[in-house]
């Protein structure tokens, strides 16, 4: 009997770290033309943005890539879409939105998710772990933050 409930912890603790550990790689299955790009200080074959080095690849090679990289400081995913889309990150991903603001005909959306485990970064008196943009017909979300252009 103990060996049953021992087993049964392992499986439980490995469907929890499954279900919690929701990076934005999890929205391949829905967006599967999606670009990801990592940022990070590993200056493998990438691009330097100043601050870190970017690596781009589509979603069917990201998990790949990321396992290769080191030293991933955040990551972004863009792809074609609306506002539709937006709502839909904010709501499987839990998010509890901060702020949003719009400049330049575009819609930021700041915001923290528990199911994220990008540590976050302090924007003003808030906790942020992932940002939206919506700029035309292209979304990016990216975190914590959208370190590069959107």
């Amino acid at each position: 009997m103990k060996r049953f409930l021992l087993f049964l912890a392992f499986v439980l603790i490995f469907i929890a770290l499954g279900i919690v550990d929701q990076d934005l790689l999890r929205l391949k299955s829905r967006y599967p033309d999606m670009k990801v790009t990592f940022y990070t200080t590993d200056p493998q074959e990438s691009i330097y943005n100043g601050t870190y080095y970017e690596v781009s690849c589509q979603a069917k090679d990201a998990k790949k890539v990321k396992s290769a990289l080191s030293d991933i400081k955040g990551m972004s995913v863009t792809f074609r879409g609306s506002k539709k889309d937006i709502d839909y990150i904010l709501e499987y991903y839990k998010v509890k939105v901060a702020f949003e603001t719009y400049q330049d005909q575009i819609l930021y959306i700041y915001g923290y998710s528990d199911l994220i485990h990008t540590p976050p970064v302090k924007v003003g008196d808030d906790y942020i772990n992932i940002q939206l943009a919506l700029r035309q017909r292209t979304v990016v979300a990216g975190v914590p933050l959208i370190l590069g252009s959107v």
